[in-house]
């Protein structure tokens, strides 16, 4: 490769890695940890079950006050999304316990209570279940 090529070449990934997609720039990768604990009433058991597009984490079972944790780097485009199943004496509910359009946490803890999942305890930031 003549010495041009050896510039122009990594100026073009340079170029390809700071140019939009879809009218939007690409996200530089980031560490998350995601925490999940159970805080059901009654002394209930949770299972949890998360995934995301690439990957399946597996079923968890978490006593009262018990957490699981898993980490993760976001992919470049921005859409990096894991959702997780949740279980409790005859409930199902779900919930995308992180995507990169919401989420702007590197530490994002969540409280599992029956009316959602809260972000950073029940004083915090609380969501519905997705719809079924």
């Amino acid at each position: 490769m003549s010495s041009l090529g050896n510039v122009v070449m990594p100026l073009l990934v340079i170029l390809f890695i700071t140019t939009s997609v879809d009218g939007a720039f690409l996200d530089a990768p980031k560490d998350v940890v995601v925490r999940i604990t159970n805080a059901l009433q009654n002394n209930v058991n949770l299972t949890v079950h998360c995934k995301s597009g690439d990957d399946d984490l597996g079923v968890q079972t978490l006593r009262i006050n018990e957490n699981f944790e898993f980490n993760f780097q976001t992919n470049i485009f921005g859409n990096t999304l894991f959702f997780c199943g949740f279980k409790w004496s005859n409930e199902f509910r779900w919930f995308d316990i992180f995507t990169d359009k919401r989420d702007d946490c590197s530490s994002c803890y969540w409280t599992i209570i029956e009316l959602g999942p809260c972000l950073y305890g029940i004083d915090g930031l609380c969501y519905q279940w997705n719809k079924h």
